[in-house]
């Protein structure tokens, strides 16, 4: 669904992911960032991170939620805050003890942790993304995208992502740099 990033303070109250009526509200940050910046990943991630920091375009709103969906939002934030929690005792207990499996269980958990929320998340809540004057939402209850059917920009037909080479450019550069950092380092236990 589409949302013309004018009209995103007249969101329906209507639960987005439910479809039920909204309680409450969570304020949600989306962003766009150039295409270009993905072809300084190539140089390193510090330029990247510099050139998409400054570039990035931003749009914050506050999305219309039922009491039980800002509950399970609450869960999952509880849940990988206590993750990282446990994953930094687990690398605390490596200085210490000199113990290397303490430090690969760190490392694990606090991975586990951030893949287990992100997935979590994308189930539970809404995605988007800022493209241009349009905001696309993905994840969105029939009945809000019924009821937010005007709030899309004019002719949203003929209107066509100009963002979608950049995932393919994002993905490529972050295989290129796992196969070079791969062969850069000999692991060795």
């Amino acid at each position: 669904m589409a949302i013309h990033t004018g009209n995103i303070d007249r969101l329906p109250d209507i639960c987005i992911k439910t479809g039920e009526p909204a309680e409450g509200a969570r304020r949600q940050e989306f962003g766009d960032i150039p295409g270009w910046t993905l072809l300084l990943i190539f140089w390193g991630l510090i330029p990247f991170l510099i050139a998409a920091g400054f570039a990035r375009r931003r749009l914050a709103a506050e999305i219309p939620a039922s009491d039980q969906v800002l509950r399970r939002l609450r869960m999952v934030d509880y849940s990988a805050i206590a993750g990282l929690v446990l994953a930094l005792g687990l690398l605390i207990a490596t200085w210490p003890t000199q113990e290397a499996a303490f430090a690969w269980s760190g490392i694990a958990v606090a991975i586990v942790t951030l893949v287990g929320g992100a997935l979590a998340r994308r189930m539970l809540w809404v995605t988007g993304r800022l493209d241009g004057d349009t905001l696309w939402l993905y994840g969105v209850a029939p009945a809000f995208a019924q009821e937010a059917e005007g709030l899309a920009p004019e002719n949203i037909e003929q209107k066509v992502s100009r963002n979608r080479w950049a995932a393919g450019i994002l993905v490529a550069a972050v295989i290129v740099l796992g196969v070079l950092l791969f062969l850069m380092f000999d692991v060795r236990t």
